[in-house]
């Protein structure tokens, strides 16, 4: 564990001080109210932050896996990364919240989307290294394309139609068969599409710019150094 937060540091110290604050935030606003609006961030976060949790496993196991584990747990990675981009759409529960409260909540919700989309980032670099020397750049760019479109459509079963990842286990017919008729009927189906679409390249967007953004700290820290 003292080997992995060493070697984890840069990737951990910003995120840690991040949950510091969503939890701060949270405790006043419970604390002040007596409301537990927000709690369900609490979950949110956690389900984010599996998909992390996962590709740094993999990291760690990279030279002592098995290939059928190591890609059920791709899979598994797969299924759970749309959580950590889906808290964005968690501002939708300010219609809950009391005027005096509005901005609070709304700042409250952004933290706890930040970070999420942080943990869901931070799995595909994770994940993107895995294959680094298997993949060449320019085909793991089109396979983070379209994993991050498969997020958008995700975030829709999860926002708008309330699947959820445990839906794969315990109602798979309801699951399948609603993902069939979006795929069927194509045409009918054209707001599916187009949120999977828009939410995909805002995605993209947003991940090759942090990707960047990453890129050029590790620069400027070895040209430092």
């Amino acid at each position: 564990m003292k080997d992995f937060i060493i070697t984890k540091y840069d990737t951990l110290k910003y995120p840690f001080g991040a949950l510091l604050l969503c939890f701060c935030l949270l405790v006043f606003r419970i604390k002040t109210t007596h409301d537990f609006f927000g709690l369900f961030l609490i979950w949110n976060l956690f389900l984010a932050f599996v998909p992390l949790g996962i590709a740094w496993y993999l990291q760690h196991k990279r030279l002592h896996i098995n290939s059928v584990l190591k890609y059920a747990l791709l899979v598994l990675w797969l299924l759970f990364l749309p959580n950590a981009p889906y808290v964005i759409t968690d501002v939708i529960h300010l219609s809950y919240s009391p005027s005096n409260w509005f901005i609070y909540d709304g700042i409250t919700i952004g933290v706890f989307a930040v970070l999420s989309l942080y943990f869901g980032f931070q799995s595909l670099i994770e994940v993107r290294k895995l294959f680094k020397t298997e993949i060449a750049e320019g085909w793991l760019n089109a396979l983070t394309v379209g994993v991050l479109i498969l997020c958008g459509f995700g975030i829709y079963l999860g926002r708008v139609v309330r699947f959820n990842s445990w839906d794969l286990i315990t109602n798979p017919l309801d699951l399948f068969g609603t993902i069939s008729s979006y795929l069927i009927n194509p045409i009918e189906n054209k707001s599916v599409w187009l949120f999977t679409i828009a939410f995909g390249i805002f995605l993209n967007f947003s991940f090759f710019l942090f990707k960047m953004w990453q890129q050029n700290g590790l620069l400027t820290k070895s040209h430092t150094s």
